[in-house]
Protein backbone atom coordinates (compact mmCIF):
# COMPACT_ATOMS: atom_id res chain seq x y z
CA UNK A 1 0.00 0.00 0.00
CA UNK A 2 1.31 3.18 -0.59
CA UNK A 3 2.41 5.27 2.50
CA UNK A 4 -0.65 8.38 1.48
CA UNK A 5 -2.96 5.53 1.06
CA UNK A 6 -1.62 3.54 4.30
CA UNK A 7 -1.63 6.77 6.09
CA UNK A 8 -5.20 8.18 5.52
CA UNK A 9 -6.75 4.16 6.03
CA UNK A 10 -4.56 4.20 9.79
CA UNK A 11 -6.08 7.42 10.42
CA UNK A 12 -9.56 6.28 9.38
CA UNK A 13 -9.55 2.85 11.16
CA UNK A 14 -8.40 4.63 14.10
CA UNK A 15 -11.11 7.34 14.07
CA UNK A 16 -14.15 4.79 13.72
CA UNK A 17 -12.20 2.85 16.35
CA UNK A 18 -12.14 -0.78 14.88
CA UNK A 19 -9.27 -3.18 14.15
CA UNK A 20 -6.92 -3.56 11.30
CA UNK A 21 -6.56 -7.18 11.43
CA UNK A 22 -4.14 -9.03 8.91
CA UNK A 23 -7.17 -10.15 6.82
CA UNK A 24 -8.10 -6.32 6.54
CA UNK A 25 -4.79 -5.41 5.47
CA UNK A 26 -4.68 -8.13 3.09
CA UNK A 27 -7.88 -6.94 1.23
CA UNK A 28 -7.46 -3.61 1.46
CA UNK A 29 -3.87 -4.30 -0.28
CA UNK A 30 -6.03 -6.69 -3.14
CA UNK A 31 -7.44 -3.43 -3.67
CA UNK A 32 -5.10 -1.05 -4.01
CA UNK A 33 -3.20 -3.57 -6.05
CA UNK A 34 -6.22 -4.41 -8.62
CA UNK A 35 -6.15 -0.59 -9.13
CA UNK A 36 -9.32 0.94 -10.40
CA UNK A 37 -12.28 -1.09 -10.50
CA UNK A 38 -11.54 -4.05 -8.99
CA UNK A 39 -14.36 -7.13 -9.05
CA UNK A 40 -15.09 -9.16 -6.32
CA UNK A 41 -13.41 -11.93 -8.03
CA UNK A 42 -10.07 -10.00 -9.05
CA UNK A 43 -10.11 -9.14 -5.45
CA UNK A 44 -10.78 -12.80 -4.41
CA UNK A 45 -8.03 -14.22 -6.44
CA UNK A 46 -5.31 -11.60 -5.05
CA UNK A 47 -6.25 -12.02 -1.37
CA UNK A 48 -6.20 -16.45 -1.88
CA UNK A 49 -2.89 -15.73 -3.94
CA UNK A 50 -1.34 -14.89 -0.42
CA UNK A 51 -3.87 -16.33 2.07
CA UNK A 52 -5.95 -19.04 1.15
CA UNK A 53 -8.13 -19.54 3.77
CA UNK A 54 -10.02 -16.19 3.41
CA UNK A 55 -13.85 -17.25 2.35
CA UNK A 56 -15.94 -15.68 0.13
CA UNK A 57 -17.98 -14.60 3.41
CA UNK A 58 -15.48 -12.86 4.98
CA UNK A 59 -14.48 -10.97 1.84
CA UNK A 60 -17.66 -9.70 0.82
CA UNK A 61 -18.38 -8.87 4.58
CA UNK A 62 -15.20 -6.95 4.64
CA UNK A 63 -16.00 -5.10 1.51
CA UNK A 64 -19.65 -3.84 2.70
CA UNK A 65 -17.92 -3.03 5.75
CA UNK A 66 -15.45 -1.00 4.21
CA UNK A 67 -17.77 0.37 1.98
CA UNK A 68 -20.01 1.36 5.09
CA UNK A 69 -16.90 3.30 6.74
CA UNK A 70 -15.92 4.92 3.31
CA UNK A 71 -12.44 3.06 3.24
CA UNK A 72 -13.13 1.87 -0.23
CA UNK A 73 -15.49 2.78 -3.09
CA UNK A 74 -18.13 0.29 -4.02
CA UNK A 75 -19.84 1.61 -7.28
CA UNK A 76 -22.67 -0.44 -9.81
CA UNK A 77 -21.19 -0.73 -13.20
CA UNK A 78 -23.05 -2.53 -15.96
CA UNK A 79 -22.70 -6.26 -14.80
CA UNK A 80 -21.55 -5.83 -11.45
CA UNK A 81 -19.94 -3.95 -8.63
CA UNK A 82 -16.70 -3.06 -8.46
CA UNK A 83 -14.43 -1.59 -6.01
CA UNK A 84 -11.72 1.11 -5.64
CA UNK A 85 -10.24 3.10 -2.87
CA UNK A 86 -10.79 6.08 -1.71
CA UNK A 87 -8.17 8.51 -3.13
CA UNK A 88 -6.66 11.76 -1.44
CA UNK A 89 -7.71 13.62 -4.47
CA UNK A 90 -11.89 12.98 -4.95
CA UNK A 91 -12.62 12.45 -8.04
CA UNK A 92 -15.53 11.01 -10.78
CA UNK A 93 -15.59 8.97 -13.66
CA UNK A 94 -17.25 9.54 -17.34
CA UNK A 95 -17.36 5.90 -18.99
CA UNK A 96 -18.49 4.88 -22.22
CA UNK A 97 -21.02 2.24 -22.60
CA UNK A 98 -20.02 1.89 -25.84
CA UNK A 99 -15.72 1.22 -25.50
CA UNK A 100 -15.54 1.48 -22.05
CA UNK A 101 -13.11 4.07 -21.64
CA UNK A 102 -12.93 5.69 -18.56
CA UNK A 103 -12.24 9.23 -18.21
CA UNK A 104 -11.54 10.56 -14.44
CA UNK A 105 -12.95 13.87 -13.98
CA UNK A 106 -12.04 15.78 -10.41
CA UNK A 107 -14.21 17.43 -8.01
CA UNK A 108 -14.19 20.60 -8.82
CA UNK A 109 -15.67 19.77 -11.75
CA UNK A 110 -19.21 19.33 -10.05
CA UNK A 111 -18.99 22.43 -7.80
CA UNK A 112 -21.37 24.38 -9.81
CA UNK A 113 -24.31 21.34 -9.77
CA UNK A 114 -23.62 20.56 -6.14
CA UNK A 115 -24.27 24.31 -5.49
CA UNK A 116 -27.27 24.37 -7.48
CA UNK A 117 -28.89 21.63 -6.01
CA UNK A 118 -27.84 23.45 -2.40
CA UNK A 119 -29.48 26.63 -4.01
CA UNK A 120 -32.17 25.34 -6.25
CA UNK A 121 -33.57 22.58 -3.95
CA UNK A 122 -31.92 22.77 -0.24
CA UNK A 123 -30.43 19.44 -1.22
CA UNK A 124 -26.75 19.05 0.36
CA UNK A 125 -25.17 16.49 -1.95
CA UNK A 126 -22.91 14.34 -0.20
CA UNK A 127 -21.88 12.34 -3.38
CA UNK A 128 -18.16 10.63 -3.23
CA UNK A 129 -17.50 8.52 -5.98
CA UNK A 130 -19.86 8.87 -9.21
CA UNK A 131 -19.63 6.67 -12.19
CA UNK A 132 -21.26 8.96 -15.28
CA UNK A 133 -22.52 6.45 -17.93
CA UNK A 134 -22.92 7.78 -21.17
CA UNK A 135 -20.47 7.84 -24.91
CA UNK A 136 -17.35 9.57 -25.01
CA UNK A 137 -16.50 11.99 -28.24
CA UNK A 138 -15.17 9.26 -29.97
CA UNK A 139 -18.03 7.17 -29.82
CA UNK A 140 -20.43 9.58 -30.65
CA UNK A 141 -18.00 10.52 -33.42
CA UNK A 142 -18.25 7.10 -35.12
CA UNK A 143 -21.70 5.95 -34.28
CA UNK A 144 -23.82 8.94 -33.46
CA UNK A 145 -25.55 9.22 -30.16
CA UNK A 146 -27.14 5.88 -30.32
CA UNK A 147 -26.38 3.83 -27.79
CA UNK A 148 -27.02 0.34 -29.24
CA UNK A 149 -27.25 -3.00 -27.98
CA UNK A 150 -27.20 -3.02 -23.94
CA UNK A 151 -23.86 -4.70 -23.29
CA UNK A 152 -21.93 -5.68 -19.65
CA UNK A 153 -19.23 -4.64 -19.10
CA UNK A 154 -16.24 -6.60 -20.55
CA UNK A 155 -14.82 -7.51 -16.62
CA UNK A 156 -18.17 -9.10 -15.82
CA UNK A 157 -19.09 -10.87 -19.25
CA UNK A 158 -17.84 -14.10 -18.24
CA UNK A 159 -19.20 -14.22 -15.15
CA UNK A 160 -22.29 -13.54 -15.91
CA UNK A 161 -22.04 -16.37 -19.16
CA UNK A 162 -21.03 -19.08 -16.08
CA UNK A 163 -24.12 -18.09 -14.30
CA UNK A 164 -25.93 -19.02 -16.65
CA UNK A 165 -24.80 -22.04 -17.75
CA UNK A 166 -25.44 -23.17 -14.03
Amino acid sequence: MSPDTEQLIEQRVWELGFRMTPQRRLILEAIEDAGEHATFDEILARVRRREAAISQATLYRTLETFSRYRLIHGNELAGGKVYEMVAHNPHHHLMCHRCWRDQKIEEDALASFYQEMASEHGFLVLAEHIVFMGLCRECRETHGDQLGQFQSHPKFRTTALKEEQQ
